[in-house]
Parts: C-alpha cells; structure tokens; sequence
C-alpha cells in the first residue's frame, strides 16, 4: 500500500506562510511519503490554495514524490485550460502527475463564483474528461464536439511527459461518480467511506471497467483519510469530531470519526490504515486534521509512529 498526504487543503484554523509550502513538500518527499496532494475549492468554508499552483510549488522542490489532485473541481474550468495547465506541470515535473477529479456540489458558492450551474456538475464532469484525453493524446491535433466544449484541429504543447497524460482518478461517493471512475477514469480516490462501503465501492467500479471493456485489475484504488495521531487515542478522536464540524459547518458525531477517519494512538491509526488496506485500498491519502501552523510537525509525527512502523511490519 502506497501512503501520500495532502499538503494543500483547507486551513480549518492557523494559517500559514507561503514559504511553509515550499518546507512540507521537502519534508514530505525526505520522510518517504509516496505522494503529495492538493486540494480544490474556489469559495468554501475556509481559505484553500489553487491546485495547480500548489503541485507547481511542490514540484519546484521535489524530485521523486508523486503530485496529485485530490480533488480537482473538473466541472468549473474549461477542459482546453485544465489541459495545458496539468500537461505542463507533467512536463515540469516528469510525469509525477495524478490527476484526481471530481464533481463537487457541496460548496455551491464554487459553482456560483465560476458561473457554472450546479445541476450541470456531473455531465460537465464526464465531458470533462473525454475532452481531457482527446487534448492529450499523444501526437494528436484534436477535435471534440460535446454539449459544453466544442473545438477543431487543438494541439497542446508541449505535451505531457507520458503519452496520453498523466492517469485520471475520480473521487466522489454516489453511484454517477463510481459508473466516471470505471468507465472514463484510471480508477477510484474515495473519501469520507467506511472500510465496507470502500470495498463494495471498488467491486461496482470494476464492474463499470468491465462493463466498458476495460481492465479492472489496472485501476487505482484510493482513499483520502482524515487522520489525527495523539498517545491519547481519545483526545484525537475528540480533535477529529472538532476539526470536520468546523471544516465543512455542520456538526459530525462520534460514529462519523469512528467510520470515516483514522484517528487515535499510533497503534489505532495503524489498524485502521491496515483494514483499508485489507478492504482494497492501494493508496491511502494521510489528511493531517490539526492546526495549519502544525502541519510540518504532523506529517513528521505520522511518519515516525505510524507508516515507519507498518513499512517495518510489512517487511518482517
């Protein structure tokens, strides 16, 4: 199992420098974190940076770690734009590049400030990526005609670093999203799933793969994992019902901490890291949920006590 961590995502409390983004990617790539990830939201609940600006930034600083999206808000931007914007920093960054994209609709000022209707999202979405592959298909003047984005004869250069793109994983939880994650995506980066609905998730994507002609077993398998580490497993789990109510205005409950999140002592972390694992988890997304201030000492903290020690055991 692959373990990243978001290191742009929203500032539920603190704030940071812009230097700080530059020390987390460091740090990120130097404690052997397998991906580094960004988030998106154009007006939410709390301050947030642009993706792409935060993957350039990381990739400016690292060398091996990979870059993702997770998730890039697909619907309020025009695929000719996301296009040249994530061709380039592939390029940039030597095809480091994951591509998480979702339709969104729980902050509907994002659709508001973009000029997007919001019943719009998930067709958006689809079209979306269709005309993302069409633009980055290797070698390829390309030619489109959907309901949003018509264009002619288009090439992107330079192209991305692989030929045809980097992958494009689709995040979200309804059944729409899971029918674009095996039928048009490279695979599934879930969030906010307890381990079961994870499992039966990626059965129904792989059903959609096949459905399409297309091969289940290559398809990633992800999820994003708010994550709270404290010897006080309790105190972390108190921190954690604290952090999301605040984060997304509306009040969590003990249950949703228990089901959605890994939060507790390292020992507690670390199981819950192994059942995602076990429900088919490839790649599990570390969302450190304290203080923006505190990021740096949160990614080190999750280093040391809970993926050194699963990489040692997976070595015994």
């Amino acid at each position: 199992m692959l373990i990243g961590v978001q290191g742009s995502g929203q500032w539920a409390e603190g704030s940071l420098d812009a230097g700080h983004f530059r020390e987390i990617a460091r740090a990120a790539e130097a404690l052997g974190y397998d991906s580094l990830w960004a988030g998106d939201h154009l007006s939410f609940e709390n301050p947030i940076l642009d993706p792409a600006v935060a993957l350039a930034t990381f990739a400016a600083v690292t060398e091996r770690i990979t870059l993702g999206t997770g998730v890039l808000l697909l619907a309020l931007r025009p695929p000719g734009i996301v296009a040249k914007q994530y061709a380039t920093l592939d390029f940039l960054c030597g095809g480091r590049l994951i591509v998480g994209v979702g339709a969104g609709g729980d902050g509907p000022k994002d659709f508001e400030a973009a000029g997007v209707p919001l019943g719009e999202r998930g067709t958006r979405t689809d079209e979306g990526i269709e005309a993302l592959r069409a633009l980055w298909a290797e070698g390829a003047r390309a030619s489109f005609h959907g309901r949003f984005s018509q264009f002619d004869d288009v090439r992107i250069e330079p192209p991305p670093a692989r030929a045809g793109g980097p992958p494009i994983v689709v995040g979200g939880r309804v059944p729409a999203a899971l029918a674009r994650a095996g039928r048009l995506a490279d695979g599934w980066l879930a969030y906010m799933v307890s381990t079961e609905r994870l499992a039966g998730g990626l059965e129904v994507v792989r059903g959609h793969a096949r459905a399409a002609g297309r091969d289940p077993d290559g398809l990633f398998a992800g999820v994003v994992l708010p994550v709270a580490v404290h010897d006080d497993g309790d105190a972390a789990r108190a921190h954690m019902r604290r952090h999301l109510s605040r984060r997304y205005g509306r009040n969590f409950q003990a249950h949703h901490v228990d089901r959605y999140t890994a939060a507790g002592d390292p020992r507690e972390v670390r199981a819950r890291l192994a059942a995602y694992a076990a429900a088919g988890a490839k790649h599990v997304v570390l969302n450190p949920t304290g203080p923006a201030s505190g990021l740096l000492d949160d990614i080190e903290l999750i280093a040391d006590t809970v993926i050194t020690p699963l990489r040692e055991d997976a070595r015994r």
